[in-house]
């Protein structure tokens, strides 16, 4: 471990005497201007009228017409069509099929880039469920409208994670009695408390997720090895630890892909509708307590 430099015995008394001179110094200024009164003016306070902001009050024509052009810019980019969705993408917690969509879409893309940086794919992704707002309604998607599910600028990221710290990801996933999850089913026993909670199986996906198709056909058939690192897609705000993922600040390697989560789940909800006309529904429970 790396220490600040300790002060030698020798330098102490150097020290004293530099603070004893500055203290000397201090005191014959402090006497010889003792005697003297700096004049301080009072501060001076005026009351003015509070100004209401209400409908009476004119909007100003000059700012107006400043902020038209990236007002019009905004508008135009934040309309712009996605996707089509037929069933609703629940937000609820633990069990809301909106993050199984959005973990696959971060599965799907990591694993292109994880084939270029370590030339293997990625084995699962997750997220935490603070990282979505609001649910997702049939009918047209808009760039507006992932801007309310995901109003955050987290950022897709792969992490290389041993498996001892992938073992405790899974126990604490148990312990949330779920998360968005995409590669892997996991099965717990209820404690008496969440923190009581012990994930009882978990079989990671063994097929490489190329395509929308091995996203919605996975084959999950490898056990935990505990003995070996697993490459993880998560994003930016976990990798720090936020929401209490701690075990993933022990990856061996960290690789920031530069894209924005939110421009994942665009991109990837675009290309599953071009490819399938469709959005499947993603009813699949993937994280569930194993009945008494």
């Amino acid at each position: 471990m790396l220490r600040s430099p300790q002060p030698s015995s020798t330098s102490l008394p150097i020290h004293r005497n530099i603070t004893a001179w500055i203290c000397g110094i201090s005191l014959i200024f402090s006497a010889c201007f003792s005697t003297h009164k700096t004049a301080q003016s009072s501060p001076n306070f005026q009351a003015v009228a509070n100004i209401a902001v209400c409908d009476s009050v004119p909007d100003d024509s000059l700012s107006i017409a400043l902020i038209h052009p990236y007002k019009t810019q905004m508008e135009d980019e934040m309309s712009a069509y996605i996707a089509n969705i037929d069933s609703p993408f629940s937000n609820a917690f633990f069990v809301g099929n909106l993050g199984r969509l959005a973990a696959d879409y971060m599965l799907l893309s990591a694993n292109t880039i994880s084939q270029q940086q370590f030339g293997i794919p990625c084995h699962f992704a997750i997220s935490n469920n603070g990282g979505f707002r609001t649910g997702l309604y049939p009918g047209p998607v808009t760039l507006k409208q992932l801007f309310e599910v995901m109003p955050f600028d987290n950022e897709l990221v792969l992490l290389q994670l041993p498996g001892v710290y992938v073992d405790s990801l899974f126990q604490y996933i148990a312990q949330l009695q779920g998360t968005p999850a995409a590669g892997f089913l996991l099965t717990y026993n209820n404690g008496t408390t969440r923190k009581d909670n012990r994930y009882a199986s978990v079989k990671i996906n063994a097929r490489p997720i190329l395509t929308v198709n091995d996203l919605l056909n996975p084959i999950y058939t490898q056990p935990l090895d505990t003995r070996r690192d697993y490459l993880v897609a998560v994003n930016s705000y976990m990798v720090v630890g936020g929401d209490g993922f701690t075990m993933l600040k022990h990856a061996k390697k960290i690789h920031y892909a530069g894209i924005n989560l939110r421009n994942v789940i665009a991109d990837q909800l675009k290309a599953e509708y071009e490819s399938n006309k469709f959005i499947d529904p993603r009813k699949q429970i993937r994280i569930y307590h194993e009945p008494q």
